[in-house]
């Protein structure tokens, strides 16, 4: 009897292969076709020359990649760029670990507070914008009538017109929106943290703060790589607001806007094609460092 069982299972392990293949197939498919083929062929044109003003498609082989760094512009984007990332990534990180710490202490009234609080990320990026663009207007924004009103400031101020105020403004707007997915994620790792861990530490005669050191943030360091990797990909993609609030500024310009500036407004289609993969090569880098933290964090010795 027991070696027409093993018998089975070799077949039985074989059917739940195929089936999983089956399950799986229907996505890599529609990967291959809407993510892997374009980015081959994104990768394949950034070599050349494409111009649609002229026929043909001449070998450059690394001159656009050369060119974007000789580029002011595209040196300017990638600054302002990656103060988005730290900015955005503070904020909703911060803001985020705040909202959900304070939803999982709630136990009357969270299912409401979380609908709220998703609100902001349920807005589309243009919609966002806008609003906030009407906040931040120097003639009739609510920002300067209640500061000119509160005393201080003394007339109203033109918040685009600092580098570094505009960057901090537009990162804000940014992280108001994704902020909620940030807490969302979180919460669920802070749900699943077992009490009786609290419980234990709070009679060895641990504090708040000490058990939020040593217990809580260790057993979310998988939610919080998880948080810190979808935010950095967001903010290193950032366009919309960016866009909107203050259009093509060169004190503001996101390596997005440089993209589309240099494919669709210049008609450089393989240099916004090579600026587009170290776009991409940069998120990839810094979710890489998320991920392997995950790794670190959940693999079993």
């Amino acid at each position: 009897m027991f070696a027409s069982v093993n018998r089975l299972r070799p077949h039985r392990k074989r059917r739940t292969g195929l089936l999983g293949l089956g399950y799986v197939t229907p996505v890599i498919l529609i990967m291959g076709a809407l993510v892997i083929l374009p980015l081959i062929s994104t990768a394949w044109d950034s070599f050349y020359n494409v111009n649609p003003m002229k026929a043909g498609k001449p070998f450059v082989g690394f001159g656009n990649y050369t060119t974007l760094l000789a580029d002011p512009n595209v040196r300017q984007s990638w600054s302002n760029t990656f103060i988005y990332v730290a900015f955005t990534v503070l904020m909703e990180t911060g803001f985020g670990l705040g909202a959900a710490l304070l939803l999982n202490r709630i136990r009357f009234g969270r299912s409401w507070l979380l609908a709220a609080l998703i609100l902001p990320w349920c807005l589309p990026p243009v919609v966002n914008a806008v609003v906030w663009g009407w906040i931040f207007n120097p003639s009739y924004g609510v920002l300067n009538n209640a500061l000119v009103a509160l005393g201080v400031l003394n007339e109203n101020k033109v918040w685009f017109n600092d580098r570094i105020t505009a960057l901090f403004l537009i990162s804000v707007v940014h992280a108001w929106r994704m902020m909620p997915l940030t807490a969302i994620i979180l919460l669920a790792a802070l749900q699943s943290i077992p009490k009786d861990l609290y419980e234990a530490a709070r009679l060895d005669g641990a504090g708040p703060i000490k058990m939020f050191r040593k217990v809580t943030l260790p057993l979310i360091g998988s939610g919080l790589a998880i948080a810190l990797s979808q935010s950095t990909v967001f903010a290193f993609n950032l366009f919309d607001e960016a866009w909107i609030l203050n259009g093509t500024g060169y004190d503001t310009r996101t390596v997005m806007i440089q993209v589309f500036m240099a494919a669709f407004q210049n008609l450089k289609f393989s240099y916004g094609m090579a600026l587009s993969i170290l776009a991409m090569l940069a998120s990839l880098v810094v979710s890489a460092v998320y991920v392997l933290r995950v790794y670190r964090e959940t693999r079993y010795d």
